[in-house]
């Protein structure tokens, strides 16, 4: 039966974390995963938690020297990490894309994806998806799609997109129209479709 009450009661476990972050907290089996940063942007943390006792089971720090802004009601880690229950990936804006084994230990990652200008910050989360790791680089000027190899790093593809002014911070979402897979990604100038395994544009709305 679902809950129909929600008080201290109901409360199960709760664990205070360290800094502060806007992420939605990912969950995968007995393990919750989320995002912080301190330090006024300059440290990023990736977090694993366990999901019956809210136990810290790791924590990884990743070093910013010259941290983007970020706006007021915005934070340094508002994109929520992404899994596939073999790999976690977290991305920080200028901090870079990064990606971790279940167990915390770093595979890879990339520092050179922009310094995402604008005084809103960052906040598209990225996906997996066969085999890609695939990431919204919209920021105040030069934009991109980018996919990732989930083992490596290595880009697969790079999709320019039109540059914007105020820049841009969706996720993109898979859709299957039954006659292909589109990624359909919202932007500052509207809604854009591209095909998922190559980059390509399909279409503008």
């Amino acid at each position: 039966s679902p809950p129909t009450t929600w008080n201290e009661e109901s409360v199960a476990w709760r664990t205070q974390i360290e800094g502060s972050g806007q992420s939605s907290a990912v969950n995968w089996g007995d393990r919750i995963f989320l995002t912080s940063a301190k330090n006024n942007g300059r440290t990023r943390l990736v977090l694993c938690l366990d999901a019956s006792k809210g136990k810290v089971l790791w924590k990884k720090a990743i070093e910013v020297k010259a941290p983007e802004q970020s706006h007021k009601m915005n934070s340094w880690a508002t994109p929520s990490c992404t899994t596939d229950g073999e790999r976690v990936v977290a991305f920080f804006g200028k901090g870079g894309l990064h990606c971790f084994d279940i167990d915390g230990n770093q595979l890879w990652s990339r520092t050179d994806l922009g310094s995402f200008p604008g005084r809103w910050g960052t906040a598209a989360s990225p996906i997996i998806l066969d085999g890609k790791v695939i990431q919204n680089c919209d920021a105040q000027g030069k934009s991109y799609l980018i996919a990732a190899d989930k083992k490596t790093g290595e880009t697969i593809w790079n999709t320019p997109r039109r540059s914007t002014p105020k820049g841009g911070w969706s996720t993109p979402i898979l859709i299957d129209t039954g006659k292909r897979k589109e990624l359909l990604l919202n932007g500052e100038f509207g809604v854009q479709a591209y095909d998922p395994e190559t980059g390509k544009d399909y279409w503008f709305c």
